[in-house]
């Protein structure tokens, strides 16, 4: 089904997306009508024309409000909706028209996160109702539903190269490593020295164990999961921790975004975490966060309607191929 562009974009901007195949930006947008919220999704060629409607390539009204997208071919994403809905949308006529593939609502509330597994044939989600489901993008069903959590499920990350792995972070305080491959997938990972509750977590390029993880108080760590104590651990927010990403090309860099409308990137040395770029511009929660591939930028989105596109000078600076003397590659 083929959808006609909105007049507008919804005011809170939720989700951004760099599509590493074509530099294309996917943007993806809520607000509250009455007591109901509404959402819609879009394209724009570059970063730059959003989230200016009449720059916008493709746009098209969703059913709810957007929680998470991500792109999993040069032209087809995924998102979640707080409908409880996993939807696909395929960009067509050149990326001028969005056509809707597939809808399932098998959640019983808010889809809070989705992870694309490494090899693109299936997709995480995450849900308030407590719930992780797998759902097969090739056969359009769902795998897998798992209860292992006590509470909201935050966040869902696939791992960047073993496809049957992932982890997740709940508001039980519990983070659980997940191999779909075993009888018994869910195993506990240690959170020390993180004592709020976990928020987001990701997991470091090229890396096997290494991950980042955040709390609702602005607290980082950064790990490997095969060990109790943490590698790093330190503060750079001043309130929850929305959504984390390391930097696919200098993979020691994670960039952070939160609660407290800022954006920063620190940079992680085997002895220590060095802050290299703080933005304080935003007047509103930063929800949405993603790296240009081959670049030293980063484009961030708000509530308060704005996307900017952020140049990480510091970066540029560097002459790091891979990790510093003692990090895991």
């Amino acid at each position: 089904m083929q959808w006609q562009n909105p007049p507008s974009i919804d005011r809170h901007l939720d989700v951004v997306q760099n599509n590493e195949d074509h530099g294309g930006l996917l943007l993806g947008a809520s607000s509250l009508t009455g007591c109901q919220w509404g959402g819609s999704l879009w394209y724009f060629d570059k970063a730059e024309s959003a989230p200016d409607v009449e720059k916008s390539a493709a746009g098209t009204r969703l059913d709810a409000g957007i929680t998470d997208g991500q792109w999993f071919s040069a032209n087809n994403v995924v998102i979640g909706l707080d409908s409880g809905c996993i939807e696909l949308w395929e960009l067509v006529d050149n990326f001028h028209t969005f056509n809707r593939t597939f809808m399932a609502k098998e959640h019983d509330d808010m889809v809070n996160s989705i992870s694309v597994t490494a090899d693109k044939t299936r997709v995480v989600s995450g849900s308030q109702d407590n719930c992780i489901k797998v759902w097969d993008l090739e056969n359009l069903q769902s795998l897998h539903t798992y209860k292992a959590h006590l509470d909201h499920v935050h966040c869902v990350c696939c791992h960047p190269t073993k496809s049957d792995v992932f982890l997740s972070c709940s508001q039980d305080g519990a983070i659980l490593l997940w191999d779909t491959r075993k009888p018994k997938p869910a195993s506990k990972i240690d959170k020390s020295p993180l004592e709020s509750i976990p928020t987001c977590i990701t997991w470091q390029p090229n890396s096997e164990h290494n991950v980042a993880v955040a709390d609702q108080v602005g607290n980082i760590i950064y790990k490997d999961i095969r060990e109790k104590k943490s590698l790093l651990s330190w503060k750079s927010h001043s309130r929850s921790v929305h959504r984390l990403a390391f930097s696919p090309d200098w993979p020691n860099t994670v960039a952070s975004v939160g609660e407290d409308c800022n954006v920063v990137v620190t940079r992680l040395t085997e002895d220590q975490s060095i802050e290299i770029y703080k933005d304080e511009s935003h007047q509103d929660f930063v929800q949405g966060l993603s790296w240009m591939k081959g670049s030293s930028k980063l484009v961030t989105c708000s509530w308060d309607s704005t996307v900017k596109t952020h140049c990480i000078s510091a970066l540029s600076q560097c002459s790091e191929n891979g990790l510093p003397t003692g990090m895991e590659t």
